[in-house]
This record gives C-alpha cells, sequence and structure tokens, in this order.
C-alpha cells in the first residue's frame, strides 16, 4: 500500500530583491546566512523541483510522477497536461521584481522552439502561465494597463518635454495600438532623455503632485534609480492587497510586484520577459509581443472568493489550476479528483486517510497528495490553501 501523504522539501530562489527576514519569521524558514530568500517553489518544474519524503529517504517529484504518472496525476490530467499543471509558491519581495509580462501558450511554443526547445533568457519553457496572487501580508503590486485616458491624463501632469510628442500621438490614437507605441516610444529613451523625465517626476512630486501613487514611486526610485520603470505607476493600476485578499493576472498583462509576501499559483512554467526594474536581460520586442495591450479596471483585476462556511475557493479563468483556503474544520472530507499540493498558512493541520494514517503539518510545511489517494480528511486550527486541477 503505497502512502497517501509525502511531506515535500521545497528550495529556496535566493534572488536579490527577496527578503531576508519575511519567510523566517512568517513561516520558520531557516536563513543561517541571511540571504535573500525571495521564492519558496512547490511543485515539479525542472527550475526548482519539490522533493517528496519517502521513509528516511527523499526522491524528486518529477521522478516520482515518471514512475507512475496515472496513479500519482491521474488519466484526466495526464491526458491533458502530461504534467502536473501548476507551481505554487511563497513570494516575499522586499524591493521590486522586474516589470514583466508571461507569454499565452502559442508563444511559449514558438518562442521555446525558436531557442531550439533549451532554456535561454526569454523562454525557459513552453508553457502559458497565468498567475492567481493570494496575500498574506500587505502585498504591494502592479498589474495591468490602466484605462488609456487616465493614463494621458497622469503624462500631461508630469509634462516631460522629452515625451510630448509620443504623448500627443497617443492622445490621437487612444487605442490599444496606440498605447502600444506610446510604451516602445517611453522604453526606448536614451538614458539622458530617461534622466530628464525622471528629474522631471521628482519636480512633480515636490510640488505635491502624484499623491495617490507617492507611496510606489519612492520606493521604486529608492530601489531602481535612473531606471525608466519608475514611470509603471502612471500606467499600470497599483493595488495593494490586504492579507487574504487576491487578485488574478492572465498571461500577456504586464505587471511588477513591489512589496510583501504572497502565495502564488500558476501554471507550471518560469517564462519571464522583462521591460525594466531589474539589471538582467530585456527583449522588448520580444515583452511586446507578448503583451495584450488593453486597458482593464481594476475591479476585473480582484478576485472575490465563493465561501462555503470552512472553505473559500477563488474562481480562475484556466484549467491548470484551482485554489482553495480553508480555514477551521474538524474532520472535514476532502475528495481527490486530480493530484494536490496543500501549503499551511498558519497553525496546525492534521491529515488522515480512509485507512487511518495521519499526518500532522504547521506553518510553512507542504504535503503532496497523489491521485490515488482518492479521499482524505482534515483537521485544522489554521489556514491551509490547496492547489489541483
Amino acid at each position: 500500500m503505497k502512502p497517501s501523504f509525502y511531506r515535500l522539501r521545497n528550495g529556496i530562489k535566493n534572488y536579490a530583491w527577496g527578503s531576508r527576514t519575511a519567510l523566517n519569521t512568517l513561516f520558520r524558514v531557516p536563513n543561517p546566512d541571511e540571504q535573500p530568500q525571495a521564492e519558496m517553489w512547490m511543485g515539479a518544474h525542472p527550475a526548482g523541483c519539490s522533493e517528496i519524503e519517502t521513509g528516511s529517504d527523499s526522491v524528486s517529484l518529477l521522478e516520482a510522477i515518471a514512475q507512475s504518472p496515472g496513479a500519482v496525476l491521474g488519466a484526466r490530467t495526464v491526458e491533458k497536461f502530461g504534467q502536473l499543471p501548476f507551481l505554487l509558491k511563497i513570494l516575499s519581495a522586499e524591493t521590486a521584481l522586474s516589470i514583466q509580462v508571461h507569454p499565452d501558450k502559442r508563444l511559449a511554443e514558438e518562442g521555446y522552439a525558436q531557442q531550439g526547445n533549451q532554456t535561454g533568457e526569454d523562454y525557459n519553457d513552453a508553457n502559458h502561465k497565468p498567475e492567481l496572487v493570494y496575500a498574506i501580508t500587505p502585498f504591494m503590486a502592479m498589474n495591468g494597463f490602466r484605462p488609456f485616458q487616465e493614463t494621458v491624463n497622469h503624462f500631461l501632469r508630469l509634462n516631460a518635454s522629452e515625451l510630448m510628442p509620443a504623448l500627443a500621438e497617443f492622445r490621437g490614437n487612444l487605442t490599444g495600438e496606440g498605447f502600444k507605441h506610446f510604451f516602445v516610444s517611453l522604453m526606448q529613451l536614451a538614458q539622458l532623455e530617461k534622466d530628464s523625465v525622471l528629474k522631471q517626476l521628482q519636480v512633480c512630486l515636490d510640488s505635491g503632485g502624484f499623491t495617490h501613487l507617492q507611496s510606489f514611486i519612492t520606493r521604486l526610485m529608492r530601489d531602481y534609480p535612473g531606471d525608466i520603470g519608475i514611470l509603471a505607476p502612471l500606467f499600470l493600476h497599483c493595488i495593494t492587497l490586504e492579507p487574504a485578499e487576491a487578485m488574478f493576472l492572465r498571461a500577456g498583462t504586464l505587471h511588477a510586484y513591489v512589496h510583501g509576501t504572497a502565495v502564488e499559483v500558476m501554471a507550471c512554467s518560469d517564462n519571464v520577459l522583462r521591460a525594466g526594474l531589474t539589471p538582467k536581460k530585456i527583449n522588448l520586442p520580444e515583452l511586446v509581443k507578448c503583451t495584450v495591450f488593453k486597458e482593464i479596471q481594476e475591479q476585473e483585476l480582484r478576485l472575490s472568493a465563493d465561501d462555503t462556511g470552512t472553505e473559500q475557493h477563488y474562481s480562475v479563468p484556466v484549467e491548470d489550476f484551482c485554489f482553495s483556503v480553508i480555514g477551521n474544520c474538524q474532520q472535514k472530507r476532502v475528495d481527490v479528483n486530480s493530484a494536490q499540493i496543500l501549503l499551511v498558512l498558519s497553525g496546525i493541520t492534521t491529515l488522515r486517510d480512509t485507512n487511518g494514517n495521519e499526518m500532522t503539518l504547521s506553518a510553512g510545511q507542504s504535503v503532496f497528495i497523489p491521485y490515488l489517494t482518492c479521499v482524505y480528511f482534515m483537521t485544522q486550527n489554521g489556514q491551509s490553501c490547496l492547489v489541483q486541477c
């Protein structure tokens, strides 16, 4: 008889923008060398695959799936995706991540094939990367293009002479295509022009302009001096999610996370194309090709939960994952229709299968539950999130 629950061992990504304290404070993740701990990955992506504990040993989740895909994932998941289709992360940003976009499925397949199906600076796999973000602490993010007239009004307030010709052209064509041309002009400014525009931005701030965006702009100025991405709050929605609030990002949505700790769940992909706020490679033509230049209302980005009492389910418009947050419960029945990953956010969680086998987990610990488990029962004093497809 195979186990119903496999405790996960998850790797930490030490990206420069990560927090040195948040994962340790919130989830007791060790950090003896005081490294920036940016992300904890839970899943089976080759760039950061979890290991499952098997007694005193462990094996990579990729290897376990390859040995018995039907039993681990379920026939439906194998037929539709051929892999564990989602990736779960805890993300903790001390400084802003790059302004970025993730490609849709078609563009990811094309881009990855053009690289000879090899990991590269632009494409790391052939998959799309829609994302859900669930805030653990107040979480600052920029996500999706503002209504175009609002963007025009912001840049008129900025009144930077270097941008006026492109802005006049955009004002005459308030469409996605018009904004795309303005965005490209902005991103292609020479450094001296960037410096002049950013100096004008400081003048605006000093004279009381952009007070509603100041917390975002001043952070970006501090962390990325001289980077034209500092202007992103003028054309991207600036959203601060409170704990337990969530939002969704479709593939093709330009965005940047700015500060805070959150759970991220996404399609199993590591494709990122960057536009600014980064020392890494920027491929503007490829990013523009992958970006959907469409204005959106902020309320369309936020997610509301369907509350069933002990469980809040967040509906997303993709088939790669489902996301729920489960609160205090006693012997809650959970049906396993696909492989699952459960992450404990707070308190203590105990899982029991139909044979009476139990596993107890605390905050920050996670467990992989294969399809063959079929059903189990959860008792919890705290909160967990559950991902499946």
